[in-house]
């Protein structure tokens, strides 16, 4: 599996797995998205120094889409969807994996990996578990798992 910077020709893709009915049961916000909004948003996001989107592909198979968002100089916001034809087949643990060599390759302050969850969205909660990642804050609404990057990760 390889990690690549996304361009403005992985729009139609990206905003095809977000509109996904599972996608936007695990998201905070499960609305459907028209693809102009959407267009907007992603071209807005490429734009931006504190944000990275990222495909996770083998060949030319598509396994899902990283959105990785700089909290500050030390933290990132991780969200990630896979493919729903390939949902539950380990590709999120191999690409959570990439994601934290890609992370300090960014810039190497980062320190902290931090997921958002929906209580309900177990799945998640299990796999970032698996890769390590703790539950610092949890209510009704959202689980907040960090996971601190050591060893090879850091200078």
């Amino acid at each position: 599996m390889e990690l690549r910077i996304a361009s403005l020709n992985d729009s139609i893709t990206i905003f095809n797995l977000r509109n996904d009915v599972d996608a936007r049961k695990n998201s905070f916000s499960a609305d459907e998205i028209p693809y102009e909004d959407h267009k907007q948003w992603f071209e807005n996001s490429l734009k931006m120094k504190t944000r990275k989107i990222l495909i996770a592909h083998e060949n030319d198979l598509t396994i899902g889409v990283i959105r990785l968002d700089l909290k500050d100089e030390n933290e990132v916001v991780i969200s990630i969807n896979i493919a729903p034809s390939l949902r539950q087949k380990g590709y999120a643990n191999k690409m959570l994996y990439e994601i934290e060599s890609f992370t300090t390759s960014w810039s190497n302050k980062i320190k902290f990996l931090i997921a958002l969850i929906k209580p309900s969205n177990t799945a998640s909660i299990k796999l970032f578990s698996k890769r390590g990642y703790t539950v610092v804050s949890e209510n009704e609404e959202e689980i907040i798992m960090r996971k601190e990057l050591r060893g090879d990760y850091l200078e």
